[in-house]
């Protein structure tokens, strides 16, 4: 059985705060397990990045909170990060998506929900950070997923600790504002200069 067929089948045996639900202190806190509920030693044995065709299901309240929009996007490919909780229960914790444009990809709507971070005990907070974070960890897994076939991949930049973790997983500025690259094929530099110009006409995606 697949990771989202096991997935699907325990949402039907536990109820919807199981996945993603804060649990509350009597003072109305969030509470944040003292003891992880399981050893881990890499990010691997606590976070699973997964493509899923309706990631809305998972992650809709998140995108739309953090991006202050009403929609979803409804182009392919999506991608969730799921923080295991225990054996039986995942906790989606991050989202990204990969546009199919012409021969290569367009990254966006990368979002981390720090909410249910905090949730994290400790002890596998520090695993995750030692790695470089949800966000690099989400990157990599997407990339690895899209690129056999693909040129490049463009991201549209505007913040600072975004820029860091895209510099980390492979991209590079591109000369244009805000606009950057991963490139997966040799190319010449002419041709590059020809795909910026094409990608930077496209705007902010």
């Amino acid at each position: 059985m697949n990771f989202l067929k096991r997935l699907l089948k325990m949402i039907g045996n536990k109820p919807p705060s199981a996945f993603g639900g804060l649990p509350l202190s009597k003072g109305g806190k969030v509470e944040t397990p003292a003891q992880p509920p399981y050893a881990a030693s890499h990010i691997s044995d606590v976070l699973c990045v997964t493509e899923i065709a309706n990631a809305e299901f998972f992650v809709g309240d998140l995108f739309r909170r953090r991006f202050n929009t009403p929609s979803f996007p409804d182009m392919p490919r999506h991608f969730v990060a799921f923080y295991k909780s225990d054996e039986n229960t995942m906790m989606p914790v991050g989202y990204v998506h990969q546009t199919p444009w012409e021969n290569c990809y367009l990254c966006g709507g990368l979002v981390i929900d720090d909410r249910r971070y905090r949730l994290i005990p400790a002890e596998h907070r520090q695993i995750i950070r030692d790695a470089g974070g949800v966000a690099e960890y989400l990157q990599r897994k997407s990339f690895a997923a899209i690129s056999e076939n693909a040129l490049a991949i463009w991201g549209f930049v505007g913040d600072k600790l975004a820029e860091q973790v895209d510099l980390r997983v492979g991209f590079v500025h591109t000369g244009v504002p805000h606009l950057m690259v991963v490139w997966l094929k040799t190319l010449p530099e002419e041709e590059k200069v020809m795909w910026i110009q094409k990608a930077a006409a496209l705007g902010p995606f």
